[in-house]
């Protein structure tokens, strides 16, 4: 039987790096506000799982043509950590699962960081499936995963954007 360490060690060795970012005009003095008491713009509060993260209700969207006329929706759980101030903006822990059906989905976990001019969002998911999970990410969902953090990049600038 496998100890914590080396399940840990398989879990690393399986999760796919993703990292987005889009360019803003971010305003900084709102970032502590919007992602302390005003998270509406997530969706709706839940109850704490864990000190230190808030977590909400919503809607990831995928949109796999512009027009919006083919958006796909899943239902999901988003934690945030509490956003901490660095020299070039703001870091904000995130993390997000499948609301239903979890073992179909990836599992999220990495953090935002927020400038006055760009917006990344970079971190580790866990595609579904295992090793066969991997391979399908490798040709097809990765491109999904990207889809997914710009639509959250987008919710986000639309909250804390300056103009």
């Amino acid at each position: 039987m496998a100890n914590t360490k080396e399940l840990e060690a398989v879990e690393l060795a399986s999760s796919v790096a993703l990292h987005v970012e889009l360019p803003a005009s971010i305003d900084l003095d709102r970032v502590a506000v919007v992602f302390g008491s005003e998270t509406a713009w997530l969706g709706e509060p839940l109850p704490p799982a864990m000190p230190g993260i808030r977590l909400f209700a919503c809607d990831l969207e995928l949109r796999v043509l512009p027009d919006r006329r083919a958006t796909f929706r899943k239902s999901a759980v988003v934690g945030l950590g509490e956003p901490v101030r660095d020299r070039s903006g703001w870091v904000v822990p995130i993390e997000w699962r499948a609301a239903t059906h979890a073992p179909l989905f990836p599992v999220f976990a990495g953090h935002l960081r927020l400038t006055a001019r760009h917006l990344e969002l970079d971190g580790q998911y866990l595609p579904p499936g295992g090793t066969v999970g991997y391979v399908v990410d490798r040709l097809l969902l990765h491109v999904a995963a990207s889809g997914t953090g710009r639509w959250l990049l987008q919710k986000v600038i639309a909250a804390v954007g300056s103009g």
